[in-house]
């Protein structure tokens, strides 16, 4: 059989783990316990093996049963899970790459758009859309070709976004799905693909015109090529693309969702037979039809913006977006979302309409979820909710404002020492020397060359500086060609590959001997001594093995060890400064960042902590509460 065949025949879905029969008041753990060796067993063959998944579970596992035991048993799972936990680390770098850029030329687009309809406001979301996608059809309407007035594109019913794909086919609300059209041939458009509308089928002049027009737009990218050009999109493809943007089909999202069906008891009352799975496509969906605005930069705190978001979707509500966007297109849709810069009503009617299929979940639902989320005086977030009538006297004595926890990154593994050893020679000065690549050099490193005095490297310096200047500093191109010492005799030298840099070498560790710069920090241990901090670093090396250790003060009192994401409260001068550790510097500057930071920010606190009066460190569980840390032993290292 088929392994579909096989499971089905076996008693069970393919996609599902069977690990249980029995449903418990917990999830489970993934592993069963240790083989004899030490090794970490998996409870069932079917637990994904990529580690970065396999955290994302374990995180996700510990989430859900701290807030059962909280709480008690659920009414009901609602899941969302991140489309690139799945990806290997290069892939979510680029990406992470691509997201900066593209906030780059959204400010650059923001300041042309200003430059182009100097009288316009700040441009709001839809006017900067209509506005890049002007400029990427060379100004043509991208149905019938024909120009469109720049004057007029900001006019009401001049010109429309429209999806390629429909959106009630596709729920496909992507860049690479939109193009922008005049109106008449929007409404003439209706619901139906360009290749429907363009009688592509018959390879008709208008179809052969389209089809020239977007394979020769440079500014189009194969996806969105695929979309405007796709020939067969029918009942099938449809819903692949539904369910595509509904419902995030990768691996990772349906493991979990298998595994809390399997194994996650629900309340006695509970009438919910399976979780709902969403992708990011229907939360932005209800998000816009609530009023609700998401800005990454500002702080983590969108994330628990949208949990409520996900945690109030439904199966419903799910089925009536189809049925809804079936009957009208999303920029109708739109209509009746209030405007998140304005907050003003685009369409009152269509406003009416979206309310009895997509109503608040509660009463106040809006405003208690601001408040909940952005509320950071106790005082004032207890007094704010007194006033909705819907908490107990005693949830509001234990109500706390939103604090965001992070996961402690410790690490008791890793590379003793860098690859790299380097020359010891010159270390009682303070540096070493590395060979290092003609490709890597700049004009800067030059004066680094060891030997760069003698007058017999005099001429070599002065050909790798022209070189360097004659191609802009850029030594991949200046040294793309063979670099031959230069000999007084006339003839050809041998060729030069690497020359030896000194760098400023302040600690490392003995390597053959030669010096190599140390591994990762583990933690740093934080130290009194009279009346100052002190901190030391701490590496797998042995302080025996290091070259120069920091020394602990006979006489110094332990007081904690530092992880990254370790909680800390620290007063400097009669100021309370607190935050997550981030990393320590050579120089004695401790980093901290705020718990809501979405990045470190070095302006938030970035000091020596030698004067501090008092430093206390706290743990802080995955429901954000915090509790001080017990007396630890301090602990050196094991290399």
């Amino acid at each position: 059989l088929r392994y579909d065949e096989a499971c089905a025949a076996a008693g069970y879905h393919h996609s599902q783990v069977r690990v249980s029969n029995t449903k418990q008041r917990l999830l489970p753990p993934f592993y069963s316990g240790r083989n004899s060796e030490g090794t970490m067993q998996f409870a069932d063959a079917g637990i994904p093996r990529n580690p970065v998944v396999l955290r994302a579970l374990n995180q996700a596992r510990k989430v859900v049963n701290a807030i059962i035991r909280r709480h008690g048993l659920p009414m009901a799972v609602n899941i969302e899970m991140a489309r690139d936990l799945s990806r290997p680390l290069d892939e979510r770098n680029r990406i992470k790459k691509e997201q900066e850029e593209y906030r780059g030329r959204n400010e650059r687009d923001k300041a042309e758009f200003l430059h182009q309809f100097p009288h316009a406001s700040l441009p709001r979301g839809k006017d900067l859309e209509k506005w890049r996608l002007y400029r990427e059809q060379q100004g043509k309407c991208a149905y019938s070709l024909r120009p469109i007035t720049i004057e007029r594109l900001l006019d009401a019913g001049y010109v429309e976004v429209d999806h390629a794909l429909p959106y009630s086919r596709s729920f496909d609300d992507s860049k690479n799905n939109k193009v922008l059209v005049l109106t008449s041939e929007n409404r003439n458009k209706g619901n139906r693909t360009p290749y429907e509308y363009l009688e592509g089928a018959s390879d008709s002049p208008r179809w052969q015109a389209f089809t020239a027009w977007v394979e020769g737009n440079k500014s189009y990218r194969l996806a969105k090529r695929s979309r405007l050009l796709r020939k067969h999109f029918g009942r099938d493809e449809a819903r692949e693309f539904r369910d595509r943007n509904l419902n995030d089909t990768r691996y990772i999202c349906r493991f979990f969702k298998n595994y809390v069906e399997q194994h996650l008891q629900l309340a006695t009352e509970s009438e919910a037979k399976r979780c709902v799975v969403l992708s990011g496509q229907m939360t932005a969906f209800l998000r816009a039809r609530w009023g609700l605005v998401k800005i990454r930069s500002q702080s983590d705190r969108h994330h628990a913006l949208d949990a409520a978001v996900v945690a109030a979707c439904t199966h419903g509500m799910v089925k009536r977006l189809a049925d809804h966007a079936r009957k009208k297109e999303l920029e109708q849709v739109r209509a009746g979302f209030v405007d998140a810069e304005t907050g003003e009503i685009i369409d009152p009617a269509r406003f009416d309409l979206l309310n009895r299929h997509f109503p608040e979940p509660w009463l106040h639902f809006h405003h208690e979820l601001d408040a909940r989320i952005n509320m950071d005086d106790p005082v004032q977030l207890r007094a704010e909710m007194q006033k909705l009538g819907t908490y107990t006297d005693a949830e509001l004595t234990e109500l706390k404002p939103l604090f965001v926890s992070r996961a402690v990154q410790r690490r008791f593994i890793g590379a003793v020492h860098e690859q790299t050893i380097r020359s010891a020679k010159h270390l009682p000065k303070g540096k070493s020397a590395v060979r290092t690549p003609l490709q890597k050099l700049k004009l800067a490193d030059l004066e680094r060359i060891v030997g760069d005095t003698h007058s017999h490297n005099h001429a070599m310096i002065s050909l790798l500086r022209a070189r360097l200047e004659a191609h802009g500093n850029d030594g991949k191109k200046a040294f793309a060609e063979p670099v031959y010492k230069p000999s007084s005799t006339g003839n050809r030298g041998p060729e030069i590959k690497k020359v030896k840099l000194l760098t400023t070498q302040n600690n490392g560790i003995w390597v053959r001997n030669g010096v190599a710069d140390l591994g990762p920090m583990l933690h740093v241990n934080i130290f009194r001594h009279g009346k100052s901090i002190g901190v030391e670093p701490v590496y797998l090396a042995r302080k025996s093995s290091q070259i120069k250790p920091h020394p602990t003060p006979d006489g110094a009192r332990f007081v904690c060890s530092l992880t990254k994401n370790d909680y800390v409260e620290i007063i400097i001068n009669n100021t309370l400064h607190q935050g997550y550790f981030v990393m320590f510097e050579s120089d004695g500057r401790m980093t901290l960042r705020a718990h809501d930071q979405p990045q470190p920010d070095k302006n938030y606190f970035r000091r020596s902590i030698a004067s501090a009066s008092s430093i206390v460190k706290y743990h802080v569980d995955v429901m954000g509460r915090r509790y001080q840390a017990t007396e630890e032993k301090t602990w050196a290292g094991v290399a």
